[in-house]
């Protein structure tokens, strides 16, 4: 795997997110002048799941730094229809470009890519597994809004399967975020999910209500699955959705 793949918010360093969030804040000051950054360049949609928001979002941002994007279309009419494999749609797709967005319904589907290609590639969602790049929005929209150090973040719902919170979790490690977590028994974090956060030096806060979570001065994020939800309207930059 490549160190400019970004296939997974574990590992994520708080130099690294500070850096894309920076580069963020900069395109939204001034976007005309990045209008031709990436002129020549094409990226590759390899959508294995349906997509409106993710596959659009790439698309306009590719598009709106001065690059193209070439589509894979809908599985049903790929070879993918006659049984080929994942390692060699990517193969042949990373021919055509020069980064890949992979989205797959199978978890650990785009570390396992990765190792199979040799441009960057971005992981948009991988079943049950990660979704860093909605991280990276998510924490520019928080960093906006509230800022990354000294908040409480509570996270709600679907925390079993929901990969946007999984992400979030792991790369919030990096700040001085008191994260709770509100669900259901039956829909609590994964046990490998947990392991990474702790592991990180994180805490895991877990309720069944909203009204038994965290109070107190810290400023108070509400992060619902899927990733949307935060205080205020912030404008995200279009080259960054």
């Amino acid at each position: 795997m490549r160190q400019d793949d970004l296939v997974s918010a574990t590992g994520l360093a708080r130099a690294d997110v500070e850096t894309v969030l920076d580069r963020a804040a900069e395109i939204a000051a001034d976007p005309r002048s990045w209008r031709e950054r990436h002129a020549g360049a094409l990226l590759a949609l390899c959508f294995f799941e349906p997509s409106t928001r993710t596959r659009m979002s790439f698309d306009a941002a590719m598009k709106r730094l001065g690059g193209d994007t070439v589509d894979m279309g809908p599985v049903e009419s790929s070879s993918v229809k006659k049984g080929e494999s994942l390692a060699d749609t990517v193969q042949v797709i990373e021919g055509y470009a020069d980064a890949l967005v992979l989205r797959h319904p199978k978890e650990g589907a785009a570390r396992m890519a990765a190792g199979y290609v040799d441009v960057p590639l971005i992981n948009a969602g991988d079943g049950a597994g990660q979704h860093p790049s909605q991280t990276l929005l998510d924490l520019y929209t928080m960093r906006e809004a509230t800022g990354l150090d000294g908040v409480t973040v509570g996270m709600l719902g679907d925390l079993k399967y929901g990969r946007t919170v999984h992400s979030l979790a792991e790369a919030l490690t990096e700040f001085d975020a008191e994260m709770h977590f509100v669900s259901p028994e039956s829909l609590r974090l994964p046990e490998s999910v947990r392991y990474d956060i702790e592991a990180a030096g994180g805490e895991v806060r877990e309720h069944e209500t909203l009204g038994a979570g965290a109070a107190g001065p810290r400023r108070a994020v509400r992060h619902a699955h899927p990733a949307r939800a935060v205080p205020g309207r912030v404008r995200v930059p279009r080259g960054c959705r």
